[in-house]
C-alpha cells in the first residue's frame, strides 16, 4: 500500500511539475521577478535615469536669491532631495540657459525673477518659470510656495518689520507630546513599515500559492473522473490512500513553488548587487535610503527583532496547516464534482475565505485595535494569512498564535474525519444534480 501511495503522489507531482506549461510559467515568473527587482536599471538602460540631477537656475534681477535659497533648504529640503534637485544662482543669460536645456533636453528649470516698475506689498516681482517639458506637479507647487514665502518676507521687510520680529513670527511652536496610555508602543511608525513589508513579501505569495494549489487539486480529480481512470485507481488503492496522495502532492507542490519564488527573488537580488554600485539609494534616493537605514537600525535595536524571530516558527506552522486545511477542504468539494464547470462553482466558499483573509490582512493596520479583526485572526482558513500580520503589529502574542495553531489542527482533523466520508462517496459518483444534498448524505455515512 505504501508503494502505491508513493506512486500516486509521485505521479500527481509529475503531472504538474514535469509539464511544459509549468516550466514556461516559472521561467516567466523568474524573469518578471528579476526585472521588478532591477526595474530602475532596466529603465536606465532604455534611456531613463533615476539619478539625473535637476538644476534649478535662479536668474535674480531683484536680489532675493539668498532668501529663496534659505526658504528652499529650510522648508523644502526633502522635496529637493527626492527629485535630486539643486538650486543655484547663475550669471548666464536666459538665452544661454535655454540653449543648453534644448540641446541636451534636460529636466533643468530656469526661474527668472524680474523687476517690476511699480512695486507694492501685493506685487514685489514677476517670475518666469522655464523648462523643456512639464514640471512634476509636486516640485512645481513647492517652488511656487517657496517663491510666495520669499515674497511675504520681502513685503514684511518693506513694511519695516524688524528681522527679530520676522524670526519670531516664523519660529515653530515647541510641542511636548504626552501620551496617557502607558502601553502605547513607541515604535508605531516602525511597526507600520514592517507591516507594509509583510504585506508584500508574505500575503501576496501566500494568496497566489493557495490559488495554485486549489486549481491543481480540482483539475486532477476532475480529469481522473472525466476519463473514468478514477475507477481503475480506486480498484487498486483505498480512497484514503488516494485522498492522502492528493493532499501530500498538492502541499509539496505549493511548498516547492514558494521555494522557487524565494530563489527567483534571491537571483534578482544577486544580479542587482553585482550590476549596481549604489544599492538601495539608486532606487529610492539618498534621503529615502538613509531613512530606510535608520528604520533598520531602529528595528535591530528594538525588541521587535527578537519578537519577530520568536514568531517565525509559529508563522511557518500556521502556513503549513493553512495549506493542509485548504487542500483538505477543496479536495472534498472536488470529489463531488464531475467537470471543471461544476468545480469552479463549488470552490466559491474557499475563495470567499481566502479573499476575506487577504483583505483583512491588507488593511490590518488600518483597523488596528478593533475587536472584530482580533477575533477574525483566530478563525481557521483566515488565521494563516491574518495572524502573522496581527502578531507583527503587536495585536497578538505567542499564546494567541498557539491558540490559532490549535484551532487549525482541530479544523484539519475534523476536515479529514468527515471529509473522508464525503470523498469516499464522491469520487465514484458521476451525478451532478443535488450536489449539496449528496454532501450532507455522505456525512451521515460512517463507513
Amino acid at each position: 500500500m505504501k508503494n502505491k501511495f508513493k506512486f500516486l503522489t509521485r505521479d500527481s507531482l509529475k503531472k504538474k511539475i514535469c509539464t511544459k506549461s509549468f516550466k514556461i510559467i516559472n521561467i516567466i515568473i523568474c524573469l518578471i521577478t528579476i526585472c521588478l527587482i532591477n526595474l530602475d536599471s532596466i529603465v536606465k538602460f532604455f534611456g531613463g535615469d533615476f539619478e539625473e540631477q535637476i538644476n534649478v537656475y535662479i536668474v535674480d534681477e531683484v536680489g532675493i536669491y539668498d532668501d529663496l535659497e534659505e526658504t528652499m533648504k529650510s522648508g523644502y529640503k526633502d522635496i529637493l532631495d527626492n527629485y535630486n534637485a539643486k538650486i543655484s544662482k547663475t550669471d548666464k543669460t536666459i538665452d544661454e540657459l535655454k540653449e543648453e536645456i534644448i540641446k541636451d533636453e534636460t529636466k533643468d528649470i530656469i526661474i527668472n525673477v524680474k523687476k517690476i516698475e511699480k512695486e507694492s506689498l501685493d506685487k514685489m516681482f514677476n517670475v518666469d518659470m522655464i523648462s523643456y517639458d512639464y514640471i512634476d506637479n509636486i516640485l512645481y507647487q513647492d517652488l511656487l510656495n517657496a517663491l510666495n514665502t520669499t515674497k511675504i518676507n520681502m513685503a514684511m521687510k518693506t513694511a519695516n518689520i524688524s528681522e527679530e520680529v520676522l524670526n519670531s513670527i516664523y519660529k515653530t511652536v515647541e510641542i511636548n507630546r504626552i501620551y496617557l496610555d502607558e502601553n502605547l508602543n513607541e515604535n508605531e511608525e516602525l511597526i507600520k513599515l514592517i507591516g507594509s513589508i509583510i504585506v508584500i513579501v508574505f500575503i501576496v505569495p501566500f494568496f497566489i500559492l493557495i490559488v495554485l494549489m486549489v486549481q491543481m487539486i480540482g483539475a486532477e480529480i476532475n480529469e481522473e473522473k472525466s476519463t473514468k481512470s478514477m475507477e481503475i485507481i480506486i480498484s487498486s488503492v483505498t480512497p484514503e490512500a488516494h485522498f492522502m496522495s492528493k493532499l501530500v502532492a498538492s502541499n509539496i507542490f505549493a511548498i516547492l513553488q514558494g521555494a522557487l519564488l524565494l530563489l527567483y527573488a534571491f537571483i534578482g537580488s544577486l544580479i542587482r548587487f553585482f550590476t549596481t554600485s549604489s544599492g538601495i539609494s539608486s532606487v529610492v534616493g539618498t534621503t529615502e535610503a538613509g531613512k530606510i537605514s535608520a528604520y533598520i537600525k531602529m528595528f535591530l535595536e528594538s525588541d521587535m527583532a527578537s519578537k519577530l524571530l520568536a514568531g517565525i516558527p509559529f508563522f511557518i506552522i500556521l502556513i503549513i496547516l493553512s495549506f493542509l486545511a485548504y487542500s483538505l477542504f477543496i479536495g472534498v468539494l472536488a470529489s463531488m464534482t464531475t467537470s471543471m464547470e461544476d468545480y469552479n462553482q463549488i470552490q466559491t466558499p474557499v475563495m470567499i475565505f481566502l479573499m476575506l483573509g487577504y483583505y483583512l490582512a491588507l488593511y490590518a493596520s488600518v483597523y488596528q485595535g478593533a475587536v472584530f479583526i482580533k477575533v477574525a485572526s483566530f478563525i481557521p482558513f483566515i488565521s494563516g494569512i491574518l495572524a502573522p500580520v496581527m502578531y507583527t503589529l503587536g495585536e497578538m502574542t505567542i499564546i494567541d498564535l498557539i491558540i490559532s495553531i490549535v484551532l487549525m489542527i482541530i479544523t484539519c482533523l475534523l476536515l479529514y474525519k468527515y471529509g473522508l466520508r464525503i470523498y469516499k462517496e464522491g469520487i465514484l459518483n458521476y451525478s451532478s444534480s443535488k450536489l449539496w444534498n449528496k454532501i450532507f448524505k455522505s456525512l451521515k455515512n460512517k463507513n
